[in-house]
């Protein structure tokens, strides 16, 4: 029998070191309990690719999100201004009532006899009426900002666009203008018949 046990203690004294040489090489037996280094760097690195991942694919989405918002704001400014001049120079007394016709400046007296000025000052469009003796450019009422270009054509009948109003030729007025929010820019562009040409 002590020959028995003897050799049971040997083959416990076996496990016995087994098991400490496990546990210095960082590597668990099946009863040991917990995480070993290894297993806790190679999580760690998974867990920052997928961070990776996913934080690209979001910033890409934000990104996109603030080039549509750019883009937006840009197209509802220019789209309001081009509104009010369209409705506004549809009303044009007749051929003789306006004042100034330029690439950049517009100014004409409306069916109600108000004089109306529109011009570009730096990246504002301005807009002014009423009391008007002269046609100042860039006086007046902002009507939209962040215009990077703006410029009025004179188009006569045969579809020749001219850079100043006459009063004989013309028969309709093309506004084309570009708003610029950030880097998004949008360009706008309308013809307007008036009335009384």
């Amino acid at each position: 029998m002590k020959i028995k046990n003897s050799r049971q203690y040997s083959v416990i004294s076996k496990q016995e070191r087994i098991k400490n040489l496990s546990t210095v090489c960082c590597l668990r037996s099946a009863n040991q309990k917990g995480v070993t280094l290894i297993e806790l760097v190679i999580t760690m690195v998974l867990m920052g690719i997928v961070a990776v991942v996913v934080a690209n694919a979001l910033s890409t989405g934000i990104q996109g999100n603030l080039v549509t918002d750019n883009r937006k704001e840009a197209l509802d400014q220019a789209r309001v201004a081009m509104e009010r001049m369209r409705r506004e120079i549809r009303n044009l007394n007749n051929s003789a009532s306006v004042t100034t016709g330029s690439a950049t400046q517009f100014c004409f007296t409306d069916t109600e006899s108000t004089l109306i000025n529109y011009s570009l000052q730096g990246a504002d469009i301005k807009r002014k009426e009423a009391g008007l003796v002269a046609c100042p450019v860039g006086e007046g009422e902002t009507l939209s900002t962040n215009i990077t270009s703006f410029s009025f054509g004179y188009v006569r009948a045969n579809g020749t666009v001219d850079t100043a109003y006459a009063a004989g030729t013309t028969k309709r007025i093309r506004i084309t203008l570009t708003s610029t929010i950030s880097v998004e820019s949008v360009q706008l562009q309308t013809e307007v018949w008036p009335r009384n040409l």
